[in-house]
């Protein structure tokens, strides 16, 4: 009966408030905390916006799980006003903002980008007058919740977050006049446009969003003003600016075939016969390169490494729920439009080839946010390549990895800023001996690299259904199977310099951490795990019904999910606790003996000895002893590689266009 009830309410709920909810919310918090600038006020509206939108996004779920089918919503006119009037108004004024940005930074690319999507928005609406969609121009399917769920619940944890952060941020930059107002502005204003960019199905919504987001993640990268972070976000504004005109490219394809502008119409005319979807090629080839711009793939790859200058809440959000994973989705959501062409072979080698590329550059990074930054990069791949598979089984592999890569990736970056405003540094050599300085912060981080690599956790599981899923394609398999290898070098490597301390380093008690530092890594820690422990229910509950209803309302034939094989059969609790066990016994039996810690011989005259060891080397000079990891800098480094990987990311890019163009 309590069920019943509990049912009963939430349908009773508006949907399209939810909506309204999860995309006006967080910009208007942010608007408030810009105008009211007390730093109390500004902590109260992040936290009770964090709930709201939390809440909104778990009821949106729940309805959905309740109703079993998409939601369309039209949103009520403001002051008799309609919504794509003031969308298009919004575009406007951003593309002004763009050229302005161009001309005030003398970046020619980044005005002469704003002006060819002016001009293609211009052309659009005046010249052109496409048929708009008939249909609502927001609607919700189980993919567009599942992921308003990582953007609302992750988003708002890493905007709790940023809050002790951006106070001590400040101090430690002795920043005088406080930047924060406009800092929660923009980074509020992000998650918004982000659930908006979720949740459109009208192309020029959708565009307005996409565009939103370029403008918050470049404000949010040059927030610490030095020239430095303003260079870096040059780079970022022009190359997302550059998927920007794709886009736009994308949709004036489509409107001079006379499609409707709708998601949800394009992907069901696509399904019309094999003329039909040759028609569509060349527009989804652009949505392919404005996603691969998004998600930083190869060779767009430059400007995420730069975004890592911003404050560590920034690199939390690019990674886990925001910018990144807008590029992968609107990949994810055109997918079934070129489904079983050579176009999506293309894709599938795009995204291999970043994850093996991006893996190979992350082995050589000593700098712990570079090294967070290439793992996204490569991560992204592997999910784009299950796209490009284009099979319910990669699909379900690609959602899984992005659901696990967006807990374990935001958790990673913020205990990594923790870390951070402790020590004044990002460099791993540096975070030796961090073990007995930060037990408490390093056990959770090493629970965070684990999840991108062992079992149980969802990632490795998630793998290996890519690896199942790519079994004929053997090429893509290669490369699959070299990115995964690599992955593990860089992360163990990590985990090895945070385990391993010297005999001088000091021992603390737990270190004691700011509430909403703790708070937000034990919540994002104990989804990993919890998440990884549920992973059979959560991908027969949550993943495999997102796919199957995308599949279905698209390509009937497609809909069936082949068996998982022996994937989830195979014993991963078991397995797990005895790997844990493993390593915790060898442990526990150290500890328990008394260590005898002794003067380290240097073939050499000793000058002193613990807890630091200094020798006299040649030429009677005294040498102090330092122990560091070996980085295959010259083989694995950024300038041994990246003339060529770039390179064969432009000839891939080139290639997916000509395959479009040439497929009949």
């Amino acid at each position: 009966m309590q069920f019943m009830d509990v049912a009963s309410l939430i349908r009773s709920v508006s949907p399209g408030a939810l909506i309204g909810i999860l995309v006006l919310l967080p910009a208007l918090s942010g608007l408030l905390v810009f105008a009211v600038r007390l730093n109390a006020a500004r902590v109260g509206i992040v936290i009770v916006t964090a709930w709201v939108v939390t809440g909104a996004s778990l009821t949106l779920f729940l309805w959905g799980a309740l109703e079993q089918r998409s939601l369309l919503f039209t949103p009520p006119p403001v002051g008799g006003v309609s919504w794509d009037l003031l969308i298009l108004l919004g575009d406007g004024a951003l593309l002004l903002i763009f050229c302005i940005l161009g001309a005030a930074r003398r970046s020619p690319q980044i005005f002469a980008l704003a002006l060819l999507q002016a001009g293609g928005f211009l052309w659009l609406e005046a010249g052109m007058k496409p048929p708009h969609a008939h249909a609502a121009p927001l609607a919700a399917d189980w993919l567009a919740i599942i992921m308003t769920l990582i953007v609302s619940i992750i988003g708002m944890i890493i905007a709790t977050y940023a809050l002790p952060y951006m106070r001590d941020h400040e101090a430690h930059h002795q920043i005088h006049v406080s930047r924060k107002p406009r800092f929660f502005l923009f980074l509020l204003l992000f998650l918004g446009a982000m659930n908006g960019l979720l949740l459109a199905d009208n192309l020029l919504w959708l565009a307005s969003f996409w565009e939103l987001t370029t403008l918050c993640s470049f404000m949010l990268i040059r927030h610490d003003g030095t020239e430095e972070a303003r260079r870096n976000a040059d780079r970022a504004l022009w190359m997302n600016l550059l998927g920007g005109v794709a886009m736009i490219a994308g949709i004036l394809l489509l409107a001079a075939r006379g499609e409707p502008l709708s998601v949800r119409q394009v992907l069901a005319d696509s399904a019309g016969g094999a003329a039909a979807q040759t028609a569509l090629l060349l527009p989804m080839a652009c949505f392919c390169l404005a996603g691969f711009t998004k998600s930083a793939q190869m060779p767009f790859q430059s400007w995420l490494l730069g975004a890592m200058v911003a404050p560590t809440p920034v690199s939390a959000l690019l990674h886990s729920s925001t910018m990144v994973k807008a590029g992968v989705y609107l990949i994810v959501r055109f997918a079934p439009a070129f489904h079983n062409t050579y176009l999506s072979d293309v894709v599938a080698f795009v995204g291999g080839f970043s994850f093996v590329a991006g893996a190979l550059l992350a082995i050589g990074k000593t700098n712990a946010k570079a090294v967070l930054a290439y793992s996204t990069i490569s991560n992204l791949g592997l999910i784009i390549a299950c796209v490009g598979l284009n099979t319910p089984l990669a699909m379900t592999g690609a959602v899984m990895l992005i659901i696990f890569h967006s807990i374990s990736k935001g958790m990673l970056f913020m205990a990594t800023g923790v870390v951070e405003q402790h020590m004044q540094t990002r460099d791993i050599e540096e975070m030796q001996g961090l073990v007995n300085t930060m037990p408490l912060t390093t056990s959770l981080m090493v629970i965070g690299i684990l999840s991108m690599l062992l079992p149980p956790f969802g990632v490795l599981i998630a793998k290996l259904v890519a690896l199942e899923a790519s079994v004929e394609l053997p090429a893509l398999l290669i490369l699959l199977i070299l990115g995964s290898t690599m992955t593990v070098v860089f992360w163990t490597k990590w985990t090895g310099r945070l385990l391993s301390s010297a005999p001088s380093t000091p021992r603390w008690g737990i270190e004691r951490l700011h509430s909403m530092y703790l708070i937000p890594l034990l919540l994002l820690t104990s989804g990993a795990v919890i998440f990884s422990l549920l992973v059979v229910p959560v991908l027969t509950q949550l993943v495999i019904p997102a796919v199957t209803q995308y599949y279905e309302a698209i390509r009937p034939t497609a809909a069936q999910i082949p068996p998982m094989g022996e994937v989830l059969q195979f014993p991963w609790l078991p397995f797990a606790l005895t790997l844990t066990a493993a390593v915790l016994i060898p442990l526990w039996i150290m500890r328990a003996r008394r260590p005898q810690v002794r003067d380290v011989y240097l073939c050499g005259e000793q000058v002193s000895g613990l807890p630091t060891v200094t020798f006299r080397a040649a030429g009677e000079e005294k040498t102090e002893l330092l122990i560091s990891g070996y980085y295959f800098e010259s083989w694995v480094g950024e300038e041994t590689h990246r003339r060529w990987m770039t390179a064969v990311g432009v000839a891939l890019c080139i290639l997916l266009f000509g395959t479009a163009s040439l497929w009949k």
